[in-house]
């Protein structure tokens, strides 16, 4: 209880920072900028409230360019599509990319082929292949929704390993501060009899769903949370070894930490704690770049 009380309380701090006033840094054509609080945007303007000359309107016929930035006028967060492992609504664009390695043994690409499709997939060095197509969308001026695919098998000859689900999510937010909800169904390759090849695909019978955050507490670090949460069937026995019932419960995996931005790359730092075992936190090391 008192590990979901901790995520829930990042949470919590997160959703606040997430309804701050959205600030921009708004190029202009003749190569002047303008950066401050962004008032009103209508088909034909813009109106930006600056620190030193109040409010500014800006014909759209003059602006080359719109970036998010930071209220102290930092440059946008460069890495806001995914958490430490678990994607947001908030799609990659055409052309963008990224590499990341997390604990030395996942490594995982993502490329963006429009604004808002994106296919990537990595290595479980020398476990497991996985791929990860994924949609993003921008509905609203806090709003993304999106989903996508998680599908994982395994290298090794004869461990017929294979987990998948296919999600939607939903990010409320700025690139700085936000908060996403991502639900689906997982399957799993399940063993039904003793043979080496007795595996058939079959669908959880409850979704699975990650809660995720992340914000900016400075110019180079933002806070980051992702709690996945699945529910596991446990068969029960009594004393003499009969079946009694099989029960299903919800359990899962609850991480915090940073995010240490470079111009291009950041290190993730946090922990993993699982809920349905007594343990301490297990460290998390990940280093990420954006090309």
């Amino acid at each position: 209880m008192k590990k979901l009380l901790t995520a829930i309380l990042l949470l919590i701090t997160i959703a606040a920072k997430a309804q701050d006033s959205t600030y921009v840094s708004v190029e202009l054509k003749n190569g002047k900028s303008v950066s401050g609080q962004l008032i009103q945007k209508s088909e034909a303007e813009v109106t930006v409230a600056t620190k030193d000359l109040g409010k500014v309107t800006l014909a759209w016929s003059s602006i080359k360019s719109i970036n998010m930035i930071s209220k102290d006028g930092k440059g946008q967060n460069t890495h806001p599509t995914r958490y430490f492992f678990a994607p947001s609504a908030i799609p990659l664009k055409k052309g963008d990319k990224y590499y990341q390695n997390a604990l030395f043994l996942v490594n995982s690409f993502q490329a963006g082929i429009t604004d808002h499709f994106s296919i990537g997939g990595g290595l479980v060095v020398p476990f497991a292949l996985f791929i990860t197509p994924k949609i993003g969308y921008q509905v609203a001026d806090k709003v993304h929704v999106g989903g996508g695919i998680l599908f994982a098998t395994s290298l090794i000859g004869g461990l017929n390993f294979g987990v998948g689900t296919v999600y939607g999510s939903v990010t409320y937010g700025t690139k700085e501060s936000n908060l996403t909800l991502n639900t689906g169904l997982g399957a799993y390759n399940e063993n039904t009899g003793l043979g080496r090849d007795d595996y058939n695909w079959k669908f959880a019978s409850n979704p699975m769903f990650t809660l995720s955050g992340m914000t900016r507490v400075s110019n180079k670090v933002m806070l980051l949370t992702e709690n996945w949460f699945f529910s596991n069937k446990t068969v029960n026995y009594d004393t003499n070894g009969q079946f009694l019932n099989e029960t299903t419960a919800y359990n899962g995996i609850l991480s915090g930490g940073v995010r240490i931005l470079l111009e291009r790359s950041a290190f993730d730092v946090g922990f993993l704690v699982p809920t349905s075992i007594e343990s301490g936190a297990i460290p998390y090391l990940a280093y990420n770049i954006k090309f």
